[in-house]
């Protein structure tokens, strides 16, 4: 990850929140000049600073959003390249195919499972929701591809979302296919402790096993040392989560607020 100038972060932010009756038109398109390097854009600004204000604003917007998430023009660069090969395989893979009586052959789509129509409602919904996520996915990640020509920065917004819209529906199948039914009843008569003994403790390992998972990866997170690195790891934590909520875990009010540092839903 590229070094992030701190000071000229600051710097952007006063300017941008200086009235603009006394904001220096030319200040913020040294500013802009330092970030893109493009200076017959910038002896542009300067030459009519009043006609370019509102461009220059804009364009020191932009780069302001990156540059609060610790990231500079390169290092969106790269998350692109890793959230889009990422996303690529996601848009390959068959959403699921909406139930037809007229067409029942077609109601099993790839990685539904045969057990769906069992499994209680908040687990079909996982699948189902992902239906609506998956189209998104596809829209918003053409609607990328078709950006490829303007700046990183202009594709930042659009690209966070995506990667949010593609963890959320990686997760949403993970605890799909996670999910364990309890055993069915039979028919001998045994005691309730020893009829629930094998349900706890496999729910216990399943839970303590998540939150391995979760000190594991946000210690990987914290040291992290490049975006694609990082954003792995937040899956990973981000799976854990959603296993132990799913098994009735909870979490103390500072470790809610660790993880929304991270970028983790928690609901």
């Amino acid at each position: 990850m590229a070094k992030i100038d701190r000071q000229l972060t600051k710097d952007i932010q006063d300017w941008l929140l200086t009235d603009n009756s006394k904001r220096d038109v030319a200040k913020g398109a040294e500013m802009l000049l330092a970030l893109t390097r493009n200076r017959a854009l910038t002896t542009s600004y300067l030459r009519n600073p009043h006609k370019f204000e509102a461009k220059v604003v804009y364009e020191l917007k932009k780069h302001l959003k990156i540059r609060l998430h610790n990231m500079s023009v390169a290092d969106v660069a790269n998350l692109e390249q890793t959230v889009m090969l990422r996303v690529a395989d996601t848009v390959e893979t068959a959403p699921a195919i909406s139930v037809n009586s007229e067409f029942p052959e077609a109601t099993i789509a790839r990685g539904r499972r045969e057990d769906h129509e069992s499994l209680p409602q908040h687990i079909r919904e996982l699948w189902d929701s992902n239906k609506q996520t998956h189209q998104k996915i596809v829209l918003l990640f053409n609607e990328l591809k078709g950006m490829s020509d303007m700046q990183p920065c202009d594709r930042y917004e659009k690209l966070s979302i995506l990667d949010q819209l593609d963890r959320r529906y990686r997760d949403n199948l993970a605890a799909y296919d996670a999910y364990v039914a309890p055993p069915s009843p039979t028919p001998e008569i045994v005691s309730q402790p020893e009829a629930k003994a094998p349900i706890n403790s496999e729910k216990e390992k399943q839970m303590n096993a998540a939150r391995k998972t979760l000190s594991k990866y946000k210690k990987r997170c914290r040291e992290a040392e490049d975006q694609s690195t990082k954003a792995l790891a937040i899956t990973k934590i981000q799976q854990a989560v959603d296993t132990i909520r799913l098994l009735g875990g909870d979490f103390s009010d500072s470790s809610v607020a660790e993880l929304r540092e991270f970028g983790i839903s928690i609901d």
